[in-house]
């Protein structure tokens, strides 16, 4: 364990204060909403980009889900990801990091899919697997602000994401110089 005592306490405290804010938020609760000044401050930080569109229902949400975009923005937070995975790794001993990663992911999993299907049945029009993606994209944005924080990266692209995600929105992805929300 080469004195690592302290980071597996540490790993504790960032994922009992994550699991708070992710009991707290309002997953998929602004849908189709008007943006905030909070969302959009929070989208051009997450994605980098010059605008902010948004998209209003289910079948649009979908369509552009299906449309062909670049994944640079994708090719990005990945190799985010990997970075902070590897410091993450560095800190505490890899049993205790998947385990935790683990547990938080699943947990946060069950209570989003819920979250995304009372979203879809209050709006209409969603296709039953896009329920599926949606809690599955949520559940991403959690593991990666759980790997950011366990890294001990406290201002990364991850947290404003989280941020989206917890005011209410699902962030689909970059087209061109834009960040779609829905």
């Amino acid at each position: 364990m080469l004195g690592m005592t302290p980071s597996l306490g540490d790993i504790g405290s960032s994922t009992r204060a994550l699991r708070a804010e992710i009991s707290a938020a309002s997953w998929f609760a602004a849908l189709g909403e008007p943006l905030t000044d909070g969302d959009r401050t929070d989208a051009l930080a997450y994605a980098n980009v010059d605008d902010v569109t948004l998209v209003t229902s289910w079948p649009e949400a979908e369509a552009f889900l299906k449309a062909p975009a670049s994944l640079a923005w994708w090719d990005r937070e990945e190799a985010l990801r990997k970075a902070l995975l590897a410091r993450a790794e560095a800190k505490v001993p890899e049993r205790a990091l998947w385990t935790a990663l683990t547990e938080l992911t699943t947990e946060a999993g069950d209570l989003v899919h819920g979250r995304a299907a009372t979203a879809a049945a209050r709006m209409g029009g969603a296709a039953p697997a896009s329920i599926h993606v949606a809690a599955g994209a949520a559940a991403q944005a959690v593991y990666q602000l759980a790997v950011a924080r366990i890294a001990g990266e406290t201002a990364s692209l991850f947290e404003s994401k989280f941020r989206l995600f917890a005011a209410g929105r699902w962030p689909l992805g970059v087209a061109g110089s834009r960040l779609v929300l829905f």
